[in-house]
């Protein structure tokens, strides 16, 4: 149960970054190798890596939870 709420906390503190950074970061484009990027749709794809890397390695751990209990039953 500890983990299942470390995991909603992570993700409760992503989503509270994800609106920081939507709210103080301009979305004013700059050219990188020749095309227009915003600072603030990159910071939010690290933040959203970030939150997908966090959902696998939960999702992870629960199966491999799984399978220790399924060894221990049989």
């Amino acid at each position: 149960m500890q983990q299942q709420k470390r995991f909603y906390v992570a993700l409760a503190i992503y989503a509270v970054l994800a609106i920081a950074v939507w709210m103080t970061m301009s979305d004013i484009p700059f050219p990188v190798a020749g095309i227009q990027i915003s600072l603030r749709r990159v910071t939010l794809a690290v933040l959203a890596i970030f939150a997908v890397r966090t959902i696998l390695h939960w999702r992870a751990e629960q199966i491999r939870e799984q399978r220790e209990q399924e060894k221990v039953s049989s």
